[in-house]
């Protein structure tokens, strides 16, 4: 490890100026390797073309299959996302990976549109902080699924998506806006519904190995048989020095080795029955190292596991399934006399939905039932609630054009004796007016209800304190837009207003202890779009195999603090741009994430990724380069200058150059 950390954003201006170069660099390099003659477009030996030309008719057909994007998220049952009267994201498996990710929280945060936290490199949990993505500049608003169902703790909506490989996933389905309507109580700014991998009717086996500097391993085994599909990976990742820093405090945190084992299991025993299993178990250490004489440092060891369970029935116009989800985190001070950690979270429950088969509308009722409990031995021990509802939704289509929807959801919370208990209509409206099959205009409407957390309520150490007399979050989202599809470019485009009451905060203004309480407003306004290009689509030769990306958004989060008074919430800016190329026998991604504009006086930063894969004898061969200019990346922190603490979270220090192989018969 090597390089100065830097500590302050009074270099801002020329960091800002380096990274628009190295990414201007990065572009224009992605566009001369393109232009290249296409040596990989040979003939094979069959007699026809490797990543040769693609007719004109097959270009026309790959487009419409594109417009017609099927995705669930949205309404519960499958539908065409561009009728849709959401801004809706389906992520495929192959995308994931050609975005030369290392999890699934990192590909997320590289999608586009979602601004990204976390407190150790590759979103280790640093004892119970958890990496997260925020939806459209606002943190701690957005429900996870996996298949549909919930598996964020119910003690502080942790999700840990570090612990799923890019292998174990089918899609991911990104629904932005206010879903409390369809999804519950939770799911205030968005739902990422992630999608596993189903079994299959054909016989295939994949082997991949991959290591890089740092000492990075990522290493995994598959295999498909008819109705039955099991996955295994390993990660690790050596030593790491100044994960973080507190100025004011004066000491640094180190992140010991760490390793990640993961196992998915997905069987389809019976028709339109499917049962899924994903589970992970992973273990690391933090030092806590002093910069002053005295004590050297604090060690702890820790130890995460997590398992996710389901069985599913699914039809046509009927679904019903059952889910659990179990972790727990074991963490160990040795230098200390503190006693040891262990802290569960474990969600289990059952939903229903219908579709009944009217010939004047579309009609979905449906039923959730939750079980959301938590038990930390040495914070506040036990706690539970119960989360059930009843919604339904109306699809009317008017003059062939325009299609109205309409939904409703009676939520209640029932929390343990002697806590409040809650119920709330949560009602929501959509409209979709098809100017032609191309061109779409959509807008929507719906209320946000959100309990607090168990450890917003009950939590106690010498950095924080709950607030048991906490409000629910509640609140309105807005949201208007164009979706057009192009043989050339695929646009998706939307203005939004989110206005929340109540949205709970942390009060910093005393120091530690810090504690939690309800800010009187807290909104969001800004744009999102999603923008693709493929400038040759209509030449019959290896250009048409090139495309380029722009997705982010631009908002103004803000909330009041604990006296009234205006802040910046989260992150103002947010884009992902890139140049693919998709060939038969060679691929490439040249990405860049930007987040500007941050909160509490962080820097922003540009970083530039690589991804390629050429087809070598009977596999590939893959390339990726993480942060290829060495930017330096303030992940999370604080450094305004009335912060009782100021301290940093950086990213890994340096580019991460990863090469492997991968080989599937």
């Amino acid at each position: 490890m090597s390089g100065k950390r830097i500590g302050c954003s009074a270099v801002a201006p020329v960091a800002a100026d380096r990274r628009g170069m190295k990414w201007l660099a990065g572009v224009l390099a992605a566009v001369l390797l393109a232009m290249l003659p296409p040596v990989w477009a040979v003939a094979d030996d069959g007699g026809g073309t490797g990543a040769g030309p693609l007719p004109a008719e097959e270009s026309a057909a790959e487009t419409a299959a594109m417009m017609g994007s099927i995705i669930v998220t949205a309404e519960r049952f499958p539908g065409a996302e561009i009728s849709t009267p959401r801004f809706v994201t389906v992520i495929a498996a192959e995308e994931l990976v050609e975005s030369g990710a290392n999890n699934l929280v990192d590909a997320l945060k590289r999608v586009g549109g979602l601004a990204y936290k976390a407190y150790a490199p590759l979103g280790i949990s640093h004892g119970g902080m958890n990496s997260k993505v925020a939806i459209r500049g606002i943190y701690d608003g957005e429900l996870v699924l996996l298949n549909g169902a919930p598996i964020q703790g119910s003690a502080g909506h942790a999700y840990d998506l570090n612990t799923i490989p890019l292998d174990q996933i089918e899609r991911i389905e990104i629904l932005k806006g206010a879903a409390s309507t369809l999804y519950g109580a939770d799911a205030m700014t968005g739902v990422i519904n992630i999608i596993t991998k189903k079994a299959t009717a054909t016989t295939a086996y994949r082997i991949a190995l991959e290591g890089g500097n740092e000492d990075y391993h990522n290493h995994s085994l598959s295999a498909a048989l008819p109705g039955f599909n099991l996955g295994l990976n390993y990660q690790h990742l050596g030593d790491q020095r100044e994960i973080s820093r507190s100025f004011t405090k004066g000491y640094r945190y180190d992140l010991d080795a760490s390793d990640k084992f993961a196992l998915n299991f997905n069987a389809n025993p019976w028709s339109n029955v499917y049962v899924d299993y994903l589970g992970s178990y992973y273990e690391s250490g933090f030092r806590k190292q002093f910069d002053g004489p005295g004590k050297q440092y604090e060690g702890t060891d820790q130890e995460h596991e997590k398992h996710f369970a389901d069985m599913r029935y699914e039809t046509e116009v009927f679904k019903a399934k059952i889910y659990g989800a179990f972790e727990e985190m074991r963490r160990d001070e040795y230098t200390g006399s503190d006693p040891k950690d262990n802290n569960r979270n474990f969600n289990y429950g059952l939903s229903c939905d219908y579709r009944l088969p009217l010939t004047c509308a579309t009609w979905l009722v449906g039923v959730d039932y939750t079980y959301f409990g938590a038990d930390y031995n040495n914070k506040y021990g036990y706690h539970y609630r119960n989360d059930y509802a009843l919604f339904s939704q109306v699809k009317k289509e008017l003059f062939d054009r325009l299609t109205l929807t309409v939904g409703l959801r009676q939520q209640f919370v029932d929390g343990e004796p002697g806590t409040d208990d809650y119920d709330r209509l949560l009602p929501s409206f959509g409209a979709d007016l098809k100017i032609d099959e191309t061109f779409h205009l959509f807008g929507n409407l719906g209320r946000a209800f959100r309990s607090p957390t168990f450890n917003q309520q009950y939590y106690e150490s010498a950095f924080m304190v709950g607030n048991p007399d906490l409000g629910p979050e509640e609140g309105w989202t807005y949201e208007a837009g164009v979706k057009w599809d192009h043989r050339y470019v695929i646009l998706r485009l939307a203005a939004f207003y989110m206005d929340y009451e109540d949205k709970i905060e942390i009060d910093r203004r005393h120091g530690f202890p810090q504690t939690y309480f309800n800010a009187g407003n807290y909104r969001s306004t800004g744009i999102e779009w999603e923008l693709t290009g493929s400038p040759f689509a209509g030449i019959p030769d290896w250009r048409n195999r090139l495309s380029a990306y722009c997705n982010g958004y631009w908002a103004d989060p803000e909330a009041e603090d604990a006296e009234g008074v205006s802040y910046q919430a989260g992150p103002e800016f947010q884009a992902t741009c890139g140049i693919k190329f998709l060939g038969d026998r060679l691929t490439i991604d040249l990405n860049s994430q930007t987040l500007a504009g941050r909160e509490r006086e962080l820097d922003e930063y540009t970083t530039v990724n690589f991804y390629g894969k050429l087809q070598l004898g009977s596999g590939w061969l893959t390339l990726a380069v993480d942060n290829l200019f060495d930017e330096k990346v303030q992940v999370s922190g604080d450094l305004s200058s009335d912060a009782s603490n100021r301290y940093l979270y950086y990213d890994l220090d340096g580019p991460l150059v990863k090469v492997g192989y991968e080989l599937v018969f």
